[in-house]
């Protein structure tokens, strides 16, 4: 189905903020709210099976979703489907889900502090942003998406540039990106963006942090980072994808890698 710049209501859910301080004692956690409806998070709590994992907001959501780059898939937990529904064995620190919130109430750990005082976490972390995410730079945009693949109907300028909001832990050092994609009739470029939260529209301070080229070899395809460490209050981040050849390029999943 065409959409002229048009969000899917289901599956483009709000971005719930990530609230992440400083805790204080052994095992203590900082809890990250969530909003009723479909929430993108950070899980950063311990790895345990999801009904655990997700305790803190037992009884207040029906289901939780991963990307699986793997199968090209989502993989689901929901409480009280049959086991051969829920693909989901366990949830990891640093996954990135979508939770679909149905009671007001309850949260999940942001910060895993489990091995001290103070302090975050430590280690790599990943977040992962669906084509569902992205959206036309253009309202003149012709464009075709499913839960996780997003296409051009044409090739005019118009239909050709999106974007997507990233959510990344404050202080993480950006390593690298890696990005699924079909190019069969042009190009696909992705980039990872930021930009001081005061700019507006000027170019010249939009910097870019890791850039994958459908050029530069098959899909999926992993890009290094420069060195960035990210900073919340002072910036803003976001992904750009270019789809220059129509329904012969397709961005599906994209992966940002981050150490703490």
């Amino acid at each position: 189905m065409r959409k002229r710049a048009l969000t899917l209501a289901l599956l483009v859910p709000a971005v719930a903020t990530l609230a992440a301080a400083a805790a204080n004692g052994h095992d203590a956690r900082a809890t990250s709210q969530l909003s009723l409806g479909w929430n993108n998070v950070a899980y950063m709590g311990d790895t345990r099976p999801p009904a655990e994992a997700l305790s803190g907001i037992a009884g207040k959501y029906a289901a939780v979703y991963r990307w699986n780059p793997g199968s090209q898939s989502y993989d689901m937990y929901a409480p009280g489907a049959p086991s051969y529904a829920n693909s989901m064995t366990s949830l990891s620190t640093g996954d990135a889900v979508w939770i679909n919130v149905t009671g007001s109430g309850g949260s999940l750990p942001s910060l895993n502090t489990s091995g001290g005082t103070g302090g975050g976490t430590s280690g790599p972390g990943k977040v992962a942003i669906p084509a569902s995410a992205f959206l036309p730079a253009s309202d003149l945009a012709l464009y075709e998406k499913t839960f996780n693949e997003l296409r051009p109907a044409g090739t005019d300028d118009a239909s050709k540039r999106y974007y997507a909001p990233v959510n990344l832990p404050d202080g993480a050092t950006i390593s690298s990106m890696t990005a699924h994609f079909e190019a069969t009739g042009g190009d696909v470029q992705v980039r990872l963006d930021y930009t001081p939260l005061g700019n507006g529209s000027t170019t010249a301070n939009i910097f870019k942090l890791v850039e994958v080229l459908s050029s530069a070899g098959a899909s999926p395809q992993t890009a290094t980072a420069f060195a960035h460490t990210v900073d919340n209050g002072t910036n803003v981040y976001f992904l750009v994808v270019d789809l220059t050849g129509g329904a012969g390029t397709k961005l599906r999943g994209v992966s940002i890698a981050y150490t703490r």
